[in-house]
């Protein structure tokens, strides 16, 4: 459910948010969760323009992906799958889209192999969790990001008044006091 966390997330900051999942039931779950999420980023304090309503969800990729400024991925912890995915990612989406995937068991420079065309876009956003709650994500780029994407990838997440977002290098462990090498 760490995509349906991110979803709250991005909801209660105000932000449209566009879905996708092709897991029977995929879009209730989503929505019970976002329903049961929303009392307590209530209480933390909403965005202007926060809404439930801003959440649509799509059995399709490409309409998912229409018009998307970010793409956070969450699915499954394979990297076959993650790879075949950042490639349907790489062809539909325009060239300044950063993706960025929740993994923390799978290195950027295994999952980018993936996005032919564009790799330098695609970080690791791993959230400490739950995401809605907890405001702190690690950011790790694969081996070659660009330099004129360095501060776009330390701005991809919505910030909350007291949340920060810092850029770190690639590694194997994340740790909230850095990065731990194995």
């Amino acid at each position: 459910m760490i995509g349906a966390s991110w979803s709250a997330l991005y909801l209660a900051k105000g932000l449209q948010v566009v879905a996708t999942d092709p897991a029977p039931n995929a879009e209730a779950a989503l929505r019970k969760f976002v329903e049961t999420a929303w009392p307590a980023l209530k209480r933390l304090g909403l965005s202007p323009g926060a809404s439930e309503s801003n959440l649509t969800f799509t059995a399709d990729l490409a309409q998912a992906l229409a018009g998307a400024d970010l793409v956070q991925e969450n699915g499954p912890e394979r990297i076959d799958f993650k790879q075949k995915l950042y490639g349907q990612l790489d062809e539909l989406l325009p060239s300044d889209v950063i993706i960025a995937s929740s993994s923390s068991g799978l290195t950027m420079s295994e999952i980018q192999k993936g996005a032919a065309s564009h790799p330098e876009r695609c970080v690791i956003g791993h959230p400490f969790n739950p995401p809605h709650l907890i405001p702190l994500v690690e950011i790790v780029g694969g081996p070659r990001p660009r330099k004129r994407q360095s501060g776009a990838r330390t701005n991809f997440t919505p910030r909350s008044d007291n949340g920060r977002c810092a850029s770190t290098r690639k590694c194997r462990a994340m740790s909230p006091t850095g990065c731990r090498r194995r």
